[in-house]
């Protein structure tokens, strides 16, 4: 099937995601070739999917919703999309989020029109100083409850993980209204639909759907809804966007009909993993009170029933061909998007092989190896990989080369041999004259990534072109300052520039891992490598203002898809470290970190663009490394 080569894949995304059109209308160009653009392709909603969230009665103006507010005693419920000034890149699609997700429900849109006044705006004037919603302080999206006088009642940001009953519920308690989520959405007749929700949320999508023919149209909307949504988790997203269409042709009238319409497009926050609908402990349902946003408060999770719970969130999510398509990082570009695509399937290939052993249940494990299987069919098809695309393409070979190689290392077999021998070759190859490996430039965290990753071939028993390893490790020497920093970008070879010295601060997030991959190459001693942990814990405040946040938060150059890149990092090379003191003191501190990052379903998250996928699979294996930090000799 090498005439489908990448751009198969990027159709599905281009086509059904981006460009507004219907599954049904998919055109085929089996013989497009591969690209290397930085063109980005972006939703255009279409006529029923751009209604949503428009049940709610909004206000656009903060005075007029101030007067109302004032009239009729009603506090505000300001929804606040995003701020003046962000750097945030994802704005639209976020936005879509909240409104195909939280206030497409009945319930909440009843809520919000009968008890507040509803206003829809982003901050301007003397607004931001009142209400403290000044960049990077306050992370869209999220809302302000503000009352007649036009004083702060409450103020929630961060809503990342949407789950309806548990915003309903927050939204309510501002309110004096007494009446539930079933009573709040106007229907007479919902026993039916709410014992299938209830199943559903707690038998993860497993139950059987009832027939609810005999129930109003709303009903069945949302019957209609429910089904798509077990056929997605099913790994059956082609069937499931073709039943999310269908229904918001036959109620086009209705706002979960709407909300059907973005998540036929692969635009609702459903579809993108960050609506979930999973049964809450008492202790998670105060997210939100006792924690920022929809972050978990802290407390909430044992780390087993992290693992429980994020295992069942990836299986959930991933295809029938085994890949997993919820991120839309397209920095590089959307014939890049491919290649994330295959990065993010090998991290969560990763983290299942390692929840394998975590978790005893036998059928879980089971589901655990079909999912196995299906990752790793996915990522060993060089198909799936845009070899063009110089932007996003290193990740997807170094992760797919680690991931096989965790693979054969598990399984005690000789299956993968060729397929690391054939990646590893593919790896070296993208290596530039300079010495560096780039991502949409060359730098030296990426560079690091790729010597890592052939240390890892190498110590596994693989030849790997040394002249190639020498060259990198030169360069990736040179880049670092007396300081131990390392630049974001790159330095001319032989540059002394004292005028710029790189900030160690804007350093640490990058430096465990630059030192771990000269340390596994016996470059710089296990000091050194203990020294760029602690300085990464040191300055990890910094680190942790990216996590949630679609692009830079600050001259520092952290952004929320740097997160968990380096939280990772820094788990691995802490589980390096030779001294046993050392590591389990710095293997603690981190662990605390993690235990005190998931959201309230139990999972993890990055920034909106790489998706929760990503985000879980990168806290399973940083636990993963810090159990084997724990656990070492």
């Amino acid at each position: 099937m090498s005439a489908f080569c990448f751009r198969a894949a990027i159709l599905v995304l281009a086509v059904s995601l981006f460009s507004g059109t219907t599954v049904a209308q998919q055109p085929a160009t089996p013989d497009a070739p591969q690209q290397n653009s930085t063109r980005k392709i972006r939703v255009v909603p279409d006529s029923l999917a751009s209604k949503a969230g428009t049940a709610i009665q909004w206000e656009t103006d903060y005075n007029v919703a101030l007067e109302k507010s004032a009239m009729s005693g009603r506090p505000i419920f300001w929804y606040v999309p995003t701020l003046n000034g962000t750097f945030m890149d994802r704005l639209p699609v976020i936005d879509r989020y909240m409104l195909a997700g939280p206030f497409s429900w009945p319930a909440i849109v009843n809520l919000i029109n009968t008890k507040f006044v509803p206003l829809r705006m982003v901050p301007k004037g003397a607004l931001p100083e009142k209400f403290q919603l000044q960049t990077y302080e306050f992370v869209e999206p999220g809302f302000v409850i503000v009352s007649d006088q036009g004083e702060t009642v409450a103020k929630v940001d961060r809503l990342t993980t949407l789950h309806p009953e548990w915003l309903f519920q927050l939204i309510r308690v501002n309110s004096d209204e007494v009446k539930s989520w079933s009573e709040m959405t106007g229907n007479s007749n919902r026993e039916l639909l709410d014992a299938a929700w209830k199943s559903v949320a707690e038998n993860n999508w497993t139950t059987a759907l009832p027939d609810a023919s005999a129930v109003d149209e709303s009903l069945q909307m949302e019957l209609e809804l429910l089904r798509g949504m077990k056929q997605f988790r099913s790994g059956e997203h082609q069937q499931a966007r073709e039943t999310w269409h269908n229904a918001s042709r036959r109620f086009p009238d209705h706002p979960l009909g709407w909300k059907a319409a973005a998540e036929a497009q692969g635009i609702g926050p459903f579809v993108r993993g960050f609506e979930v609908f999973g049964a809450l402990s008492d202790r998670a349902r105060r997210a939100g009170v006792e924690s920022a946003g929809s972050a978990a408060p802290s407390g909430s999770f044992t780390e087993s029933e992290l693992w429980q719970n994020s295992v069942a969130y990836l299986t959930g999510m991933q295809g029938s061909n085994g890949g997993f398509f919820d991120s839309d990082y397209d920095f590089g570009g959307a014939d890049s998007l491919g290649n994330v695509h295959c990065s993010v399937t090998a991290l969560c290939g990763m983290a299942l092989l390692r929840a394998r052993d975590e978790i005893g249940d036998v059928g879980a494990q089971k589901q655990i190896q079909s999912a196995l299987d299906r990752c790793a069919a996915f990522c060993m098809n060089d198909e799936n990989v845009n070899s063009v695309d110089r932007d996003e393409v290193l990740w997807a070979e170094a992760y797919r080369l680690r991931f096989a190689l965790e693979l054969a290392a598990a399984n005690g077999a000789k299956k993968y041999t060729d397929d690391i021998k054939r990646i590893a070759s593919r790896l070296e190859n993208l290596q530039m004259a300079s010495g560096s490996w780039f991502h949409e430039y060359p730098n030296s965290f990426v560079t690091a990534t790729a010597l890592l990753v052939l240390a890892d071939a190498h110590d596994a028993g693989f030849a790997v072109d040394q002249a190639k390893v020498e060259s990198g490790l030169k360069r990736l020497a040179g880049q670092r300052f007396p300081n131990g920093a390392y630049p974001y970008g790159t330095r001319r070879e032989g540059q002394q520039d004292q005028r710029r010295v790189e900030p160690v601060p804007a350093s640490a997030g990058r430096m465990p891992l630059c030192e771990l991959a000269r340390y596994r190459w016996k470059g710089v001693t296990a000091d050194d490598l203990a020294g760029a942990v602690a300085t990464g814990l040191e300055h990890h405040e910094l680190l942790a203002k990216a996590l949630k946040y679609d692009n830079h938060t600050s001259t520092y150059a952290y952004g929320g898809f740097f997160f968990w890149y380096d939280m990772q990092a820094r788990s691995e090379a802490i589980a390096a470290i030779p001294d046993g003191e050392t590591r389990r003191k710095l293997a603690e501190q981190q662990h605390a970190l993690i235990m005190s990052l998931p959201e309230l379903d139990g999972c993890f998250v990055d920034s909106h663009e790489l998706g929760r996928c990503y985000g879980t699979a990168m806290a399973l294996i940083s636990l993963s490394d810090l159990k084997r930090a724990l656990k070492a000799e």
